[in-house]
């Protein structure tokens, strides 16, 4: 698979919009300057473990991370979905 931030960013929200889904709260649209931790409903420390997850099997990403949720800084800030995307790419470098 081609890897390009538009097919990153399609997995990310795909993955978010599943969360939100399962959660019962799909009325908030996902762009890439939504906060998910914060701005989602039910989205938290968690859940982002369980969606890291989901986004890294869908893109074949197999190599172990050395933190346990893409949507958490090191200074545990929650990040954007575009900061998420960013992270992603960084690792398939």
């Amino acid at each position: 698979m081609e890897l390009n931030r538009e097919k990153v960013l399609q997995v990310v929200v795909k993955a978010l919009t599943d969360a939100q889904y399962e959660m019962e709260d799909s009325n908030k649209e996902i762009i890439e300057s939504t906060r998910p931790i914060g701005d989602l409903k039910y989205f938290d420390s968690l859940m982002s473990v369980e969606v890291t997850s989901d986004c890294l099997d869908s893109l074949g990403y197999k190599d172990p991370l050395k933190f346990p949720s893409l949507f958490i800084d090191k200074d545990s800030n929650a990040l954007t979905v575009g900061d998420v995307v960013n992270r992603i790419l960084q690792l398939f470098k």
